[in-house]
């Protein structure tokens, strides 16, 4: 995981746990589930281009 979805990461935690209503909990709650949620379908895409740049037989 890189700096910046870590701080996405710790940044929506707080804000979280400051929250002032459920609605807003829920919410931050969500945005870290998404965030992961991106972070692993980036590392996957890239894993991806990898895989079809070192294929030698598309070459």
């Amino acid at each position: 995981m890189d700096d910046t979805t870590e701080w996405l990461l710790k940044t929506a935690q707080t804000q979280a746990e400051q929250a002032k209503s459920y609605e807003e909990a829920a919410f931050f709650m969500a945005l870290q589930t998404f965030i992961q949620t991106q972070a692993k379908r980036l590392e996957q895409a890239e894993g991806e281009v990898d895989g079809r740049t070192w294929d030698h037989e598309r070459w």
